[in-house]
């Protein structure tokens, strides 16, 4: 478990990222919220309608736990596992458009209302509570565990909404070390970004150089088409990649593949000599 003062910056983090996001979001104007999102079955306002709904499921569960009650959420499967992949993901993207239409014009009202109800509950988390168990969909799971996913859902959904509006927006600076801690345990294959590997002779290791806050190296492989963290004693990387972090966090999140970045200057590959 992380400790005391790690926590508390978390639970500040996300009450900082809440406060960025409503006061962006509740100065659309109402035809900025038909626009269509990165999302594919969403515009900009079931975008929002999902962030809503999502912090009262995520939201809910921990309450639950932290009372010692492992219950479904209401119209989710009664034992955890049962519902993943597309079938859960076809749950999330119907009930956010069905949220946005329910919602109507309070859609902003019920955000803004959401994430104050969720961030008191967090500031109220005391240190013997992050360790207990709660349900979710696909496991039982920690209350400190749903800390990051809250984080990625604000940070990566405000780069959904910006850019439908912007030119080149920029992910959150502050979430993106969340992020990227996050790679190595996500459970979706993530390798979108990188070119079709069906015709490889064998896996293709990138070697990530990332600049700015947080900076690090990762190895990733590709093979079949499928991404995944590289091991110790596997092949040496075939081509290297430098960029900075954020550029890196919208390529795992499926938001630019490695083409589009490099064509748009906001990374540089190059083939490792003798690969």
């Amino acid at each position: 478990m992380q400790s005391v003062d790690t926590h508390k910056t978390h639970v500040e983090l996300i009450q900082s990222e809440t406060e960025r996001v409503k006061q962006y979001i509740n100065a659309l104007p109402p035809e900025a919220l038909e626009r269509p999102s990165p999302c594919d079955k969403w515009n900009v306002g079931e975008v929002i309608a999902h962030l809503e709904w999502f912090a009262e499921i995520y939201g809910g569960m921990m309450e639950r736990g932290l009372r010692g009650d492992l219950s479904p959420t209401e119209g989710f499967p009664p034992v955890p596992g049962t519902l993943s992949g597309p079938a859960l993901e076809e749950l999330y993207a119907h009930g956010a458009i069905e949220r946005r239409r329910r919602l109507g014009g309070n859609l902003f009202v019920a955000f803004n209302e959401r994430y104050d109800w969720l961030n008191d509950m967090l500031k109220g988390i005391g240190p013997e509570d992050w360790d207990k168990p709660c349900y979710h969909t696909l496991r039982i799971r920690s209350v400190e565990s749903f800390i990051p996913t809250i984080v990625t859902e604000l940070a990566v959904h405000e780069w959904d909404i910006r850019s439908t509006l912007e030119d080149s927006p920029s992910i959150s600076v502050s979430s993106i070390p969340i992020l990227v801690d996050r790679i190595p345990v996500r459970t979706r294959p993530w390798a979108v970004a990188f070119p079709d590997t069906s015709d490889s002779q064998g896996p293709i290791r990138y070697s990530f150089e990332l600049t700015g806050v947080g900076a690090r190296t990762l190895d990733l492989v590709v093979e079949d088409n499928k991404a995944r963290l590289a091991h110790d004693g596997e092949d040496l990387a075939s081509v290297s990649v430098s960029c900075d972090m954020g550029t890196f966090v919208l390529l795992m999140w499926d938001r630019m593949s490695l083409d589009s970045a490099d064509s748009s200057g906001r990374l540089s590959q190059r083939a490792i000599k003798g690969k």
